[in-house]
């Protein structure tokens, strides 16, 4: 299954699912294929990510039908990491019950969540729970705590995508679906993941109006400092999409703030498996790199079979900075 992101209003959801339909008929293996579609929905509780779109509850409900008329999941996220212990409060408790049964009455597939309290509110409302990337699931012991939970999926941090042998121990041991996000492209190991989410998640619900997000620029200001952390950060390539299967069950794409052309992009990259040119035009988190540094993807075959055997002694390997030396060049 493919997991796309969807901005939000009703016209990005046409074009996502005219692009979905045409693959069907161009390409016969994508006529058995599995799709969703999943958005933000910062309704009180707030979300881990910018959102383009807040719709309405009726302006949702027509999206989410037409969806399934098009035999298209879909799932909504609201994912924060803090909500400032509200959620635990009488009139919040009330308030997300209330959400949450609008969410199951309109229709909704799933909801993306990151708070153990609030999937079992979830799903005493009839909801299924996709475990968010937020909660950092990047263990066995972690996984296994939402697997009991009865939970629809779990989104591994994806800190660990090159970790396969970790993904494969959750895989063996859990009976809930895997997804996996295949082309974020934050800090491998971010020391500033939490609080970066932290600050959308309050933003989103209460918007705050900060100055500056901190953490977006010390994100790219490093990067511009090491470039071999672009190298680093945990995507996966359109190509080696094949070394997942089997491993996890849903190939999830990031960037549900970004636009829709860029959105279409990345979906046909990733349904061809296959792109020609600068990688970084595919990678969320932080998108605005694209314009400084072009990423080769021909000089990265390969590589997946070093991540796969790799112990991540990042201090005794130069696998990751010579690869960058080779692969990643500033724009002229």
């Amino acid at each position: 299954m493919f997991s796309i992101p969807h901005p939000g209003n009703f016209e990005s959801l046409k074009i996502i699912v005219d692009e979905i339909n045409k693959f069907k008929k161009i390409n016969k293996k994508f006529r058995k294929e599995s799709f969703e579609v999943y958005m933000g929905f910062p309704e009180f509780i707030g979300t881990g990510r910018a959102t383009l779109y807040k719709p309405s509850f009726e302006d949702l409900a027509k999206q989410v039908n037409y969806a399934k008329k098009n035999n298209i999941r879909f799932e909504v996220v609201i994912n924060a990491s803090c909500i400032g212990g509200i959620h635990l409060t009488p009139k919040g408790i009330s308030y997300i019950n209330w959400i949450f049964s609008q969410l199951k009455n309109i229709g909704v597939d799933s909801v993306a969540l990151s708070d153990p309290y609030l999937v079992d509110l979830a799903k005493s409302n009839g909801l299924d729970v996709n475990v968010s990337c937020i909660a950092l699931v990047d263990s066995l012991d972690k996984a296994m705590f939402w697997d009991e939970k009865e939970v629809y999926a779990i989104t591994l941090d994806s800190s660990i995508n090159r970790h396969f042998d970790i993904i494969e121990e959750i895989k063996e041991n859990v009976s809930c679906r895997l997804k996996i996000l295949v082309n974020e492209a934050c800090l491998y190991k971010c020391p500033m993941r939490i609080q970066h989410f932290n600050f959308f998640s309050h933003a989103n619900a209460q918007n705050i109006p900060a100055l500056d997000d901190y953490y977006y620029n010390k994100c790219i200001n490093l990067r511009v400092k090491k470039k071999e952390l672009i190298v680093k950060s945990p995507f996966i390539r359109p190509e080696d999409l094949k070394h997942y299967k089997g491993l996890v069950d849903i190939f999830k794409i990031s960037g549900r703030s970004h636009p829709i052309g860029w959105i279409k992009r990345v979906l046909n990259a990733y349904l061809n498996e296959k792109w020609e040119g600068n990688l970084m035009e595919l990678l969320d988190c932080p998108r605005e790199l694209e314009h400084f540094y072009y990423l080769d993807n021909r000089a990265l075959d390969g590589a997946v079979e070093h991540w796969k055997s790799c112990n991540k002694l990042c201090s005794k390997c130069n696998f990751c900075k010579e690869l960058a030396e080779n692969a990643l060049k500033v724009k002229n």
